[in-house]
């Protein structure tokens, strides 16, 4: 089936149809997975926040392959009981971790650097289980900024909001 488009009075021109989509940038990375059962919450969090960052942006090739940003979004047992209030599907992981660079070759780079390897697979095992899923992607900024110095053009923003 053809998505046809349907006729709709755009209050915010920037998302007519007629505009090409805002996609920025970098490519990203989103790593999802869970915590190992015999770890507690707060020690996989804080593990993950603090030894796992350390040792992945101190691989020497973290800044030789122009990584962008490294993002780590962490879902607490609170967060979760929040999502179910919503009545929708709720995706189970305990932790998201993005990465952006500026395109695929720098993060081949990277994911095969010897050293990268060397520390996070013995670390991973320390915190987390297996498999590691993963999303990779775009984002098309509909609403804010684009971050400072990376190229991308800013969204919507709350000075040019059209309201109804």
């Amino acid at each position: 089936m053809t998505l046809k488009k349907i006729d709709h009075a755009f209050k915010n021109e920037a998302l007519s149809y007629d505009t090409a989509p805002n996609y920025q940038p970098c490519i990203k990375l989103s790593f999802f997975f869970n915590k190992l059962p015999e770890v507690s919450d707060e020690m996989f969090h804080r593990h993950w926040e603090t030894v796992h960052a350390d040792l992945t942006i101190a691989a020497r090739d973290f800044k030789a392959c122009k990584i962008q940003r490294y993002v780590q979004f962490h879902q607490t047992a609170d967060h979760k009981e929040k999502a179910k209030q919503l009545g929708l599907q709720h995706i189970e992981f305990d932790g998201c971790s993005e990465i952006w660079v500026k395109d695929w070759d720098d993060w081949m780079a990277f994911y095969d650097s010897p050293e990268y390897a060397a520390a996070m697979a013995p670390d991973c095992k320390h915190f987390m289980t297996m498999p590691i899923h993963v999303m990779v992607g775009q984002d098309n900024l509909i609403f804010g900024h684009a971050i400072p110095g990376e190229g991308g053009k800013d969204g919507v923003t709350s000075e040019n909001l059209q309201s109804r």
